[in-house]
């Protein structure tokens, strides 16, 4: 385990009334002297509030990666900060702040990333105090962050859980498909918070909310900027609805990230100019690769499910507007540039338009026939392109996962060199 010399960091009593942002850090950690290595410097953030069941157990787990924890307390009233305490002075944990209010998770982590930042490190491990996310992947994830430092890493549960909670299940369903259609990339479990940040990407790109919803929109808004995504599949943990302790709100946090969507899908048809991390035409080139190749949809991989809930949802909406949807020129525009817009591939975009165009040419054929014609051409793509099962070695989706078995099988050795995550980028 690491032993850098960092003092637990608190705001002083002084600061109390500034606000949070503007708050000096009060540290004598120096990263120039004390972590000289080009190489990523990776922390273990452990954002927590009121889970002090469980908090020990997380920190130790966290500790036995051999990598600094470092620990926002977002103004506990339990016994966390005793315990933070208490592991500090044992070593356990390395840095920790507390927040003077509850300022929610995304609020925590964003102060947490500041500080890793100021305290020398260049990524952030993300690991909940709850007990729902296995401690022991957080070494796999080190070693794929080593071999591709600027990876967005995120986590997938998978195996789904048997006692895992349908609410929660649909609305991961639905967060990656609205994610799919803002930016292209299909994500297994966009609400994962297990995932390796690059700590660039929370300092370079701003949000709009404050909750939940962040972790969600971040990947859309990474995606944009050309940061290469990854996945790695961790284990799915639930504990008994009695002993599980949540503050996610549903009423309040799902309003808000139905409005974070919503927002986002409108952002995705405007092209705005963005600070690029990647190479500057890697998102018409990944729209480009969408349009006209559909990536597989068959399997049972959430990536997978992904794919295939999305498409089957751009044509349903596709057939809406050719039955329904105005007919002319600006209808067909409107229509192609949405559906360019939104990923949705040229079988929809077909559909959407078909109306528009057979008016364009002065009606040439009927309406029935013409529709039918449409049904055949796009069964056809249907069957050539996304609807075929991978084939051994082909990615499964656009973010090509690293099974928990394989990453189970090399994680075992001291070494721990090799759990290869799959990447995506965004092009």
């Amino acid at each position: 385990m690491s032993s850098f010399p960092i003092p637990r960091l608190e705001p002083a009593k002084d600061d109390e009334t500034r606000p949070l942002a503007s708050r000096p850090v009060h540290s004598t950690f120096d990263p120039q002297t004390t972590m000289p290595s080009p190489s990523p410097n990776i922390a273990v953030l452990v954002p927590t509030y009121n889970n002090d069941q469980t908090l020990r157990s997380v920190l130790e787990g966290a500790a036995a990666s051999g990598l600094p924890v470092v620990v926002v307390d977002d103004a506990s009233t339990d016994e966390g900060p005793k315990i933070i305490a208490e592991l500090e002075s044992e070593g356990v944990v390395q840095a920790s702040l507390r927040a003077p209010r509850n300022l929610g998770k995304a609020g925590a982590m964003k102060i947490g990333f500041t500080l890793c930042e100021e305290l020398g490190f260049t990524h952030a491990i993300i690991c909940d105090s709850d007990e729902q996310h296995d401690t022991t992947m957080i070494r796999p994830f080190a070693n794929a962050i080593r071999r591709q430092p600027d990876l967005y890493l995120l986590g997938c549960r998978y195996p789904l859980h048997p006692d895992q909670p349908r609410r929660n299940l649909l609305g991961r369903t639905l967060s990656n498909i609205a994610i799919r259609a803002h930016c292209g990339v299909a994500v297994g479990d966009s609400p994962c918070g297990f995932r390796c940040w690059p700590l660039e990407i929370p300092r370079t790109i701003g949000s709009v909310s404050g909750r939940y919803a962040w972790e969600e929109e971040m990947i859309t808004r990474a995606a944009w900027a050309g940061w290469p995504i990854g996945s790695m599949d961790i284990p799915a943990i639930y504990h008994p609805r009695d002993t599980r302790v949540s503050h996610y709100r549903f009423r309040r946090d799902w309003t808000e990230g139905i409005g974070v969507y919503l927002l986002l899908l409108l952002e995705a048809l405007i092209p705005w100019p963005r600070r690029r991390h990647g190479p500057p035409m890697a998102g018409t080139l990944r729209r480009v690769r969408k349009l006209l190749l559909p990536d597989p949809i068959m399997g049972a991989r959430p990536e997978a499910r992904t794919e295939s809930w999305f498409f089957t949802l751009s044509m349903a909406i596709a057939m809406l507007v050719m039955l329904f949807g105005p007919i002319g020129a600006i209808s067909m525009a409107v229509s192609a540039w949405v559906g360019w817009r939104w990923h949705v591939g040229l079988p929809a975009i077909a559909v959407a338009i078909t109306p528009s165009t057979n008016w364009l040419f002065g009606n040439p054929i009927g309406f029935l026939p013409l529709a039918a014609g449409v049904a055949i051409f796009v069964a056809s793509i249907f069957r050539l392109g996304g609807a075929r099962s991978p084939r051994r070695g082909e990615p499964a989706a656009a973010v090509s996962p690293t099974p928990y078995e394989a990453v189970n099988r090399e994680s075992e050795s001291p070494s721990d060199v090799d759990a290869e995550p799959a990447s995506s980028r965004n092009e």
